[in-house]
């Protein structure tokens, strides 16, 4: 079912309506990512691996390929994202103005590869985690 009132949510200034996009009606079609007015946090769907959901808040910083839109890094204060596709400017766009709701790994066993070649296309996501480092936990206490 379609958002019936999408045309009349507030819009950040930068984003220009055709990159808001909502996720098609039948189960059966991929879409690369979903936008919402207000979003807390991003859902990063992977295909073989569990979604995850950081904060917004918790997004350190966003390097792009410029126009080129084939790829994209989202640094986390706890996590490094790695997502590479095809026309990726209006996922990027959505990250920029925090309207983002997820981002999609392309899976071949649930969807038919899409046949517009202009939608966005992610055709995979890697997620690094940062480990912090502890220190020694097994040092002794210093004698007073």
């Amino acid at each position: 079912m379609s958002d019936l009132l999408a045309q009349y949510r507030k819009r950040p200034a930068s984003v220009p309506a055709s990159a808001v996009i909502t996720p098609p009606d039948e189960p059966d079609a991929y879409c690369a990512f979903a936008t919402k007015d207000r979003v807390e946090r991003l859902k990063i769907k992977l295909a073989k691996e569990a979604t995850r959901a950081p904060g917004y808040n918790n997004l350190l910083e966003i390097v792009y390929d410029s126009n080129r839109g084939t790829n994209f890094v989202l640094n986390f204060n706890f996590m490094i994202v790695l997502v590479k596709g095809k026309n990726l400017q209006p996922v990027i766009l959505a990250l920029l103005a925090g309207t983002a709701d997820y981002i999609q790994e392309f899976d071949s066993n649930f969807w038919k590869k899409p046949a517009d070649d202009k939608s966005p296309f992610i055709e995979s996501i890697e997620v690094v985690v940062m480990e912090k480092e502890l220190g020694n936990l097994n040092s002794e206490r210093p004698s007073l």
